[in-house]
């Protein structure tokens, strides 16, 4: 586990569906600055390069709904819960746009 992995707080640390959400939403907001950046300097041409974040949002969402069924029941409430996952999405996305800049740590 990474410094900024250890930063969320439980059910979510453990969750594999909300690791992959977080890591594909990070994803697609860097994709979609290359998309750009491709349009900007090519034109219309490079329209499609926008089907590449596209994909990576749907398949985001996929890993959220199954991520928010595996930790809604552990809350007393759904507020509790919203509460909970907006906080462990919040501590978990600066690490995320970063995390393949970083050499990976050994356990």
């Amino acid at each position: 586990m990474s410094t900024w992995t250890s930063r969320v707080e439980a059910p979510f640390r453990e969750d594999r569906q909300f690791w992959a959400s977080v890591g594909r939403s990070a994803d697609a907001f860097w994709t979609l600055v290359i998309s750009t950046v491709l349009v900007a300097a090519l034109g219309r041409y490079a329209v499609a390069a926008f089907c590449v974040p596209a994909v990576l949002l749907v398949i985001s969402g996929r890993d959220a709904r199954a991520s928010t069924a595996r930790t809604r029941p552990l809350f007393a409430t759904r507020d509790d819960w919203r509460v909970a996952e907006r906080h462990a999405v919040a501590a978990a996305i600066p690490g995320a746009l970063v995390r393949h800049l970083r050499p990976r740590r050994q356990s």
